[in-house]
């Protein structure tokens, strides 16, 4: 009762030859000019900067946008204030 029962013939298969092992030979690496990833890294570095740059832009003229939609805002209260007189 201990025995596994076997469900494959093994004597059907072909056992394997074995080959000779051939010695592999490593070339050395040489390093091509057709590698585009600096220049890809670069350009993203760029947009990046950029991107930056628009952001500091937004945030140093955000206080003058500020006053000047207040002087807006008085304009138009001291014009509709006159215009009632």
């Amino acid at each position: 009762m201990n025995t596994k029962p076997k469900l494959v013939d093994y004597s059907l298969f072909k056992k394997p030859v074995e080959k000779s092992m051939k010695q592999i030979i490593k070339k050395p690496i040489i390093p091509t000019k057709n590698d585009n990833s600096m220049l890809i890294n670069i350009v993203g570095f760029l947009i990046l900067c950029i991107g930056c740059l628009c952001i500091y832009q937004r945030y140093v003229e955000r206080d003058n946008k500020e006053i000047e939609k207040q002087n807006v805002i008085l304009g138009f209260h001291q014009y509709v204030k006159e215009n009632i007189k």
